[in-house]
């Protein structure tokens, strides 16, 4: 889906595809997944041993993007739709640069003590000393000269060798903490690009969503088994039958060429306190009380009802 959008904003765009030799080798008719090189100009296949698992794979390609490609470069994730013409980015004042993750700074993320305690126990700082986070999913890096080339291999290289201590000696194999503590450890050069350019729709994006350039539909920590996409064309059940046809159903296509209204019915909470408390584990555990034992989530709501109750008639009689 992200190819087929691109190339049909961008028909003359190079697009790169860097892949695994496990995946690569996958891209055959038997397997109906051949319609991909019919929107990417080429496919790279990067070499592994058997036994380095997937997710390994994948990030240790892409903290490794300069050493594939000697052009100035636009990494996107694969999780995404792009809605318009893209050749603009080579006007952006920034070598390097990304989208803060969540559209916000730091102290107004939901994730704000989530991603502390994860660099407090990685041992890194790039987080709170920037105080934002930069989401990987998209990432631009010049090299049309030595000097921006130098800036953006440093920071791969950089980002690369954090991510594999993270991963094989920290056990923790998220790729964005690594990339920002990369930021600050080779000076804090990433810049700032404009939301449109990383229009995440789950965390604030909607604001970015009329000039959006690509809808980046997953998110940070949105994900698992009970996450419901309140955009369309990240239901995996979609997907799915993209998977089985080998190529993109037309109903589908039409859903693309049109990205920006492709929104389910959602249910929006307007409460701050409520909004405040979205990521407690005490909230976690009242959602899986319900799921596991509907009786006891009955009981404690029905005791919590009373005192609510009790406590608005007494300080109704004030």
């Amino acid at each position: 889906m992200s190819a087929y959008s691109l190339r049909k904003h961008n028909p003359l765009a190079q697009i790169i595809v860097l892949v695994d030799n496990k995946t690569n080798a996958s891209f055959t008719e038997e397997n109906k997944r051949t319609a991909l090189s019919h929107y990417v100009s080429k496919i790279i296949s990067v070499d592994f041993d058997d036994s380095v698992p997937n997710v390994d794979r994948s990030r240790l390609i892409k903290t490794s993007i300069p050493n594939y490609i000697e052009d100035s470069f636009l990494y996107i994730d694969c999780d995404t739709v792009i809605c318009d013409d893209l050749s603009d980015i080579e006007k952006v004042d920034a070598v390097t640069g990304g989208v803060l993750d969540g559209h916000c700074s730091l102290h107004e993320h939901i994730h704000k003590k989530y991603f502390l305690a994860r660099d407090k126990k990685l041992g890194f700082s790039g987080t709170k000393v920037l105080g934002a986070n930069v989401n990987g999913g998209l990432i631009l890096g010049k090299q049309d000269t030595p000097e921006h080339k130098a800036e953006t291999t440093a920071l791969f290289k950089s980002w690369n060798e954090i991510w594999k201590y993270s991963a094989y000696e920290k056990h923790d194999k998220h790729d964005q903490s690594a990339l920002n503590e990369a930021n600050y450890r080779t000076g804090l050069k990433m810049k700032f690009l404009d939301g449109k350019w990383n229009c995440q729709p789950s965390h604030g994006g909607l604001a970015f969503l009329k000039n959006a350039k690509i809808i980046h539909y997953y998110s940070s920590e949105f994900s698992g088994k009970n996450y419901i996409p309140y955009y369309k064309l990240a239901d995996k059940a979609l997907q799915q039958r993209i998977k089985e046809e080998g190529d993109i159903p037309e109903d589908i296509k039409a859903m693309i060429d049109d990205p920006k209204f492709q929104f389910n019915p959602v249910h929006l909470i307007n409460d701050s306190r409520i909004v405040s408390i979205m990521q407690s584990p005490l909230t976690f555990t009242l959602a899986d009380i319900k799921a596991h034992c509907p009786p006891l989530f009955n009981f404690m709501e029905a005791i919590v009802g009373g005192l609510r109750g009790m406590a608005k008639k007494l300080k109704g009689k004030k």
